[in-house]
């Protein structure tokens, strides 16, 4: 046998994990972190804006008080996030992750900025747009698409550990918002968030990420060489899955979005939690505290773990898993709608139970969708499509929050619709599981056969 036979047929080895592929994750970590400014940051600060803006000197409300000010402020930039994401995936097609990334972030800093130094309850909402514009057209769409671009192996472990950093930052700016607005004032503290947003997001974009491993010479992680053994650079239009256009005309691909926004309802009971942990705990302000640092700290943990699970049984299971854990503490919570008898003993092991089930269905939230999505429409207009099934998401977010109102004033308690919530996240399950295994049958550019697993 020659020497050449012998090479031919040999085995072509994968692309290993590089320093790049290291740098490219850590930054999409950090554009995380600073993503946390919007995502939680600034609600830490809502008593001190509220006391300030929306209280008169008597301690009555005006402006429309607390409600007006996050009805309006919540639901204003969630829209405004959604409309951005439905022209992100071209615009990101088109300038490229980096290009938008950096714009994306100066956009949201000067929003931050226009929140500081916001002198009526108007231009509170005219900064929220302006954050909306910049999350919907960088921070939202952006890291999942990073992660696909650079990881075809351990891709949803390292989706895990990106989309972690919010919770990191979360964490970061719970311990140190408070004291800086107390000693410094809401407006200075704020100031200081947009620096810490647009500088990390800036160092991130320009000494960490770049846009496809083919910009340097490299593959994605786990992906394997052309038949010379060399880089062979993907020709987008030759990867496998749905141009946006017949994605578009694939009922498939609208069942998946209806889930999307399933998912966005589900989820925004956040809102509620911390008002029927209120309730639950009465003044027990440690045991309050306890709680929602038990949800808050195992947000962190769950979407790595959310990673693993995904790479080694797939994601319909991961869903399944998160789902039904999720289902469990939607059950336990109408016991949490009256004060507790005591917390004394094993009475706050069910509780923490409960926060730690709930934590992993809003993990879930975030690091399902990309990945099921990927499975659903392919490679080949990921980045278009990821941001409209996205939108979607946060259009169930937006619909959520007053739905979620609407029942607590209709019947007196959330309990209903957190007995029907089970119910719901049954039907996320089963419309993802259908839209994965029949959407990659009409891809335009068809897959090997083990690409079309539902497992993937």
């Amino acid at each position: 046998m020659s020497t050449a036979s012998v090479s031919a047929s040999a085995p072509r080895a994968p692309q290993p994990m590089t320093t790049r592929h290291w740098l490219v994750a850590a930054g999409g970590f950090l554009v995380m972190i600073a993503a946390s400014v919007v995502l939680s940051g600034l609600s830490l600060l809502h008593p001190f804006i509220v006391r300030d803006m929306f209280t008169d000197d008597h301690g009555q409300p005006m402006n429309g008080g607390q409600p007006a000010f996050l009805t309006y402020f919540t639901v204003l930039t969630i829209m405004i996030v959604v409309t951005m994401m439905f022209v992100a995936g071209r615009l990101i097609a088109k300038f490229g992750p980096r290009f938008m990334l950096g714009v994306g972030s100066s956009i949201m800093g000067l929003g931050v900025l226009l929140f500081a130094f916001a002198p009526n309850p108007v231009m509170f909402y005219v900064a929220g747009g302006v954050i909306g514009v910049g999350y919907g057209l960088s921070q939202a769409p952006i890291p999942p698409v990073i992660t696909t671009s650079w990881f075809e192996a351990k891709r949803g472990l390292v989706l895990g550990i990106v989309l972690s950093g919010s919770g990191v930052g979360g964490l970061l700016w719970s311990v140190v918002t408070p004291r800086m607005a107390q000693s410094m004032g809401w407006r200075p503290t704020i100031v200081g968030m947009a620096v810490v947003l647009v500088v990390v997001s800036l160092v991130a974009t320009v000494f960490l990420i770049r846009n496809t491993p083919a910009d340097t010479g490299l593959r994605r992680y786990g992906a394997v060489p052309g038949e010379d053994g060399a880089p062979r650079l993907e020709d987008p239009e030759t990867l496998p899955g749905f141009t946006s256009r017949d994605a578009m005309r694939n009922p498939w691909f609208w069942l998946l979005s209806l889930s999307f926004v399933m998912i966005g309802m589900i989820v925004s009971v956040t809102q509620v939690l911390p008002i029927l942990l209120n309730v639950y705990t009465g003044v027990n302000i440690s045991v309050f505290s306890l709680l929602l640092a038990t949800w808050t700290f195992t947000l962190i943990f769950w979407k790595p773990l959310l990673g693993i699970i995904n790479d080694r049984i797939g994601v319909i299971w991961m869903m399944t898993i998160t789902l039904g854990l999720m289902a469990l503490g939607f059950l336990y919570l109408p016991q949490m709608s009256s004060p507790a008898a005591g917390f004394g003993g094993a009475a706050l092991v069910l509780p923490m139970l409960a926060m730690v089930f709930m934590s992993a269905g809003v993990s879930n939230a975030t690091v399902a969708p990309p990945l099921v999505l990927r499975h659903t429409v392919g490679a080949r207009d990921y980045s278009k499509l990821l941001s409209l099934g996205l939108s979607f998401y946060y259009i169930g977010s937006a619909l959520g929050a007053p739905l979620w109102g609407a029942i607590q004033t209709l019947t007196g308690t959330y309990n209903s619709g957190l007995y029907a919530a089970p119910v719901v996240l049954a039907l996320i399950v089963i419309f993802s599981l259908l839209a994965g295994r029949n959407a990659p049958k009409s891809w335009t550019n068809k897959a090997p056969a083990k690409d079309v697993s539902p497992a993937d």
